[in-house]
């Protein structure tokens, strides 16, 4: 992995010579995207995982919920609340919670292990908002890209619970220091919860960027089309177009851009969807670098979390093309999802909305977010002379 890293900041200095243009196009549309959508959309979730790894009432629930995790997933009760937030939010909210709780006493080693293997997943308002509604321009295929990607998670869960080796050890004296940390006041855990989030998200945001312009140099130095010549054989095999090649091989860097291209691609729209949820399962190497983020400073291995995205990228598409083979055997059009039974036409529109005022909003909470948080730094450092 350093040797690979050592790689990625050599092809960044080399193509910010060669292209200085580029390369500022490309940081800027990273900055975007997490000026406008990351930073206020994962905000409220990180603040909350936070909150909640301190609340004294998160154990209880924990062991109320433990009969249906330990059978399914082999885990502690504590892992539902991971569970729930990381499937609402999406990258990389599972990891950090699991790290978090893992931290506070609250997960063994080999349950946070576990956890941070299938609860890391693309959010519904990214599949059936931005990809389904918007890139794809089909609504109706959103529950089918969200099933397969859900589902997917849902079975690597089931087989890591057993693969993994139980670990019975867990230290005790983290308990007091939770209960200890259950007394501090709401403006102190607040402060330290706002701090601490917007902390990570800056490291997040920089990956996004850094990332960005990796895919896009990447592209334009020589040796790449190596790969997607590699690519357009494959493609010949198959007899489909080779214009899926360089968002395939964007979206392994950099997740939401490499989509972006694969959407507009000249391929059928089940090959794009079948491409779409492989990409989204796997995550592409900025998702794993925030990952790796999250698990800096605790014992937890970023080996397992690899392995598993691995298996997800080869398991969704194949769940998603057994679900296409149902509904055409059935006669069913895939319109049925919405229109019947799973949502309302007016919900995918109402998504649309919502991240149009998320692309417009975002930069002003940003903004008083950054603020506020240079006050607490500040009000902090003056106490502490």
């Amino acid at each position: 992995m350093p040797h690979l890293f050592s790689a990625c900041v050599f092809i960044c200095l080399l193509g910010l010579l060669l292209f200085p243009k580029e390369s500022l196009d490309a940081s800027t549309r990273g900055l975007e995207l997490w000026w406008t959508i990351i930073f206020p959309s994962l905000l409220p979730f990180f603040i909350l995982s936070d909150l909640l790894s301190e609340a004294t009432w998160t154990s209880r629930l924990g062991q109320f919920l433990e009969p249906v995790m330990k059978p399914i997933f082999r885990v502690s009760g504590n892992g539902a609340i991971i569970l729930l937030l990381g499937y609402t939010s999406g990258f990389p909210v599972g990891a950090k919670m699991s790290v978090k709780l893992y931290q506070e006493g609250m997960l063994s080693k080999t349950d946070a292990q576990k956890l941070i293997c299938f609860t890391n997943g693309a959010s519904p308002i990214f599949i059936l908002g931005a990809i389904a509604a918007g890139l794809l321009q089909t609504p109706e295929l959103g529950i089918l890209l969200l099933t397969s990607h859900y589902l997917g998670n849902i079975i690597i869960g089931i087989f890591i619970g057993r693969m993994i080796q139980e670990d019975t050890s867990q230290p005790a004296f983290r308990t007091v220091i939770k209960e200890m940390k259950s007394r501090k006041s709401i403006g102190t855990l607040l402060q330290t919860a706002v701090t601490n989030s917007v902390q990570q998200l800056l490291l997040i945001g920089g990956l996004i960027v850094f990332f960005s312009v990796l895919s896009d140099l990447i592209m334009k130095l020589p040796f790449f089309s190596i790969f997607t010549n590699g690519l357009h054989s494959i493609s010949s095999e198959l007899a489909i177009s080779s214009d899926w090649s360089s968002g395939f091989i964007k979206g392994l860097l950099e997740m939401s851009n490499g989509i972006a291209l694969i959407a507009v691609a000249n391929n059928d729209l089940i090959v794009r969807c079948l491409l779409i949820v492989a990409i989204l399962s796997f995550g592409g190497f900025c998702i794993h670098a925030q990952i790796i983020s999250c698990l800096h400073g605790s014992p937890l291995s970023y080996r397992p979390y690899l392995y598993s995205r691995i298996a997800h990228t080869i398991l969704s598409p194949i769940l998603l093309w057994g679900i296409l083979q149902i509904i055409d055997l059935l006669k069913l059009p895939y319109s049925f999802l919405t229109r019947e039974t799973m949502l309302q036409p007016d919900s995918f529109q109402r998504m649309v909305v919502w991240l149009e005022l998320l692309h417009f909003y975002g930069p002003i909470l940003t903004l008083i977010t950054l603020f506020l948080t240079c006050l607490i730094l500040i009000k902090k450092r003056i106490l502490s002379v």
